[in-house]
């Protein structure tokens, strides 16, 4: 039987995950946070204005791009080193994965409000090709 990725993780130690980590999701997060703003800053006008829900939406996006962009920040500044400076020491790292919890909960609550403003992410029958692309 294959192994899950959660099973997998488990036998990585705190550097290791680390990269895992890093290599996988903060990468792609990097590269995609600017595609939060893009579908918003183009959406045309009639759409904002016959779907008022996509000022609130657009809000929740933002607040999702400062949150991710200050994790990622906190993870190369603060996390990252914490975790290299104190792997080998048995360092409890409760605090840093309580920080890490907090922001992924916050995130989550704005994607779960984003999800049923949107009707689980399907457009408006009236949307235009923009929004939809969205």
């Amino acid at each position: 039987m294959k192994k899950t990725i959660r099973q997998e993780l488990k036998n990585l130690n705190a550097i290791e995950l680390m990269n895992f980590v890093s290599n996988k999701y903060h990468t792609a997060e990097k590269r995609n946070l600017s595609s939060l703003n893009q579908c918003f800053q183009f959406m045309p006008q009639q759409d904002m204005k016959n779907h008022p829900e996509l000022i609130t939406i657009r809000s929740h996006f933002n607040e999702v791009r400062k949150l991710l962009q200050k994790h990622l920040a906190d993870s190369e500044k603060v996390y990252f080193p914490e975790i290299r400076k104190n792997a080998n020491n048995g360092y409890n790292f409760s605090l840093l994965r309580l920080r890490v919890q907090s922001a992924r909960e916050d995130i989550s609550k704005l994607f779960s409000e984003i999800r049923s403003l949107t009707h689980n992410y399907n457009p408006p029958t009236d949307a235009s090709g923009w929004m939809k692309l969205c």
